[in-house]
């Protein structure tokens, strides 16, 4: 039987690459690690800890659980040991009411224990979606997540991915053969952003760091003292303003975390503070196919919204949407997926506010700013909120005047100017009690702030 101090010494070393990483997300001083000293023997050898460091520690102060996988240890396989360690670390995180944060590194299951490794990711799959909606997860990929454990991201609030990492069902040389891809490409961190999976990409530890003490203090710190002026007027915004400007002037300054960047863009989501108070953010971007909403853009909102109602968070839209992509080939999609979105926002029991910018036409008015959804809705004065935009309307009810009209093009916008007066102005579909107000541009910050804090505690 080996010695503590002989223990000691092969758990250190089988820790050594992987505690850097830990050492600049934790608190100084804050982890304590768990089940230490448990080694088997394998085919591969044996090593104390199994490759796996976990335990439990703080990120600013915020209890965690957390376990890390080491690839130089035993290439980071999982077996029926290791997998036990990760599952107890998870499950502790529930009882401890903490978010769990994973580090992954890992070629794959150990091939010599066979089912039992098979029934260690059963293990790992089920304590992680019994956290679910319980805790926040988030999985880190800081080298390989080749096979079963490149599932865990489904089930996990947040996944970061170093941009050198590569995530893949199985090894990128099987799954391109007999193709022309580029191995190199597969699961590549940039390749996670593009396919929806990764929340961001990171480069360094200090960017992991920065990363996630953001995103579990929004998540675990409802209300903060806030260093930015809730009566602050946003001078900057006015009709026509790019997204990225309002959601920066709107929200309290350099609070904006931005999830899954690069996918989906006719929508941004993330999430940020209001007045200190921690919101979730939904902002059509319309310099992107008029905001139209895809299915993976669907997607994208849905889990943001299951998050923010898993954890009490307030959602604060920010709309200029004609709608959805007009697409044949994907209809069934898009019909599932924007189905899911209006779904997860009508059963989302936080608060929901709706600031209508620029258009809300169509399913972008159903979706995201709709009196039967949301709690409260204003508009700015410029906004136009109806069925059609004003010019497909006016050429669908004067179509017989646009017939006889000389000049067409003068006729028509003469025609949309009109329609929209009549129909979609912001003032008018307020007369109609749609809009709860509408409001100039420069005061969109103290709007939304009283209405977050009127609809924080809702029942």
């Amino acid at each position: 039987m080996k010695s503590v101090k002989e223990l000691n010494k092969t758990a250190d070393a089988a820790s050594k690459s992987v505690k850097k990483t830990l050492d600049a997300v934790l608190d100084p001083q804050s982890f304590v690690e768990t089940d230490r000293f448990i080694r088997s023997e394998t085919a591969l050898g044996e090593a104390t800890g199994e490759g796996v460091v976990c335990g439990f520690a703080s990120v600013s102060d915020v209890q965690v659980g957390v376990f890390a996988v080491n690839g130089d240890v035993l290439k980071g396989g999982i077996g029926k040991a290791n997998s036990a360690k990760i599952a107890k670390c998870v499950n502790n995180a529930v009882k401890m009411n903490a978010p769990v944060i994973g580090v992954i590194d890992s070629c794959g299951a150990r091939f010599a224990e066979g089912i039992e490794a098979m029934e260690g990711y059963s293990a790992i799959f089920s304590a992680f979606s019994s956290a679910y909606g319980v805790v926040p997860t988030m999985l880190v990929v800081k080298g390989s997540n080749f096979g079963m454990l490149s599932y865990l991201s489904a089930i996990c609030d947040f996944t970061v991915c170093y941009d050198k990492s590569v995530t893949a069902t199985s090894s990128p040389l099987i799954l391109v053969a007999g193709t022309t891809a580029d191995a190199a490409k597969v699961g590549t961190g940039e390749a996670m952003a593009k396919a929806g999976i990764a929340s961001a990409v990171v480069k360094t530890d200090a960017e992991l760091a920065k990363t996630v003490k953001a995103l579990v203090s929004v998540v675990c710190e409802g209300v903060v003292p806030s260093e930015d002026d809730g009566n602050r007027v946003c001078k900057g915004l006015k009709a026509g303003v790019k997204t990225d400007k309002v959601v920066s002037e709107i929200f309290d300054l350099n609070t904006f975390v931005e999830i899954k960047k690069g996918f989906a863009p006719e929508v941004v989501t993330g999430y940020a503070r209001l007045n200190g108070v921690a919101v979730g953010v939904v902002a059509s971007d319309a310099e992107k196919g008029e905001g139209r909403l895809t299915a993976d853009g669907a997607k994208k909102v849905t889990e943001l919204i299951n998050t923010c109602d898993s954890f009490g968070m307030p959602v604060v839209n920010i709309v200029d949407s004609k709608g959805v992509v007009n697409c044949a080939a994907c209809q069934g999609e898009l019909m599932r997926s924007v189905g899911d979105m209006i779904y997860a926002y009508n059963v989302a029991d936080v608060a929901k506010i709706s600031l209508i910018k620029g258009n809300a036409i169509g399913a972008g008015y159903v979706a995201f700013a709709s009196k039967s959804i949301y709690d409260y809705t204003v508009a700015w004065e410029n906004a136009t909120v109806g069925m059609l935009d004003n010019v497909a309307a006016a050429e669908l009810v004067y179509s017989a005047d646009l017939a006889k009209a000389k000049d067409k093009d003068a006729a028509l916008n003469k025609l949309a100017t009109a329609y929209g007066e009549e129909n979609t102005a912001a003032v008018t579909v307020a007369e109609k009690g749609f809009i709860d107000n509408v409001i100039n541009p420069n005061f969109s910050r103290q709007y939304l702030i009283a209405a977050v804090q009127a609809f924080l505690e809702k029942r």
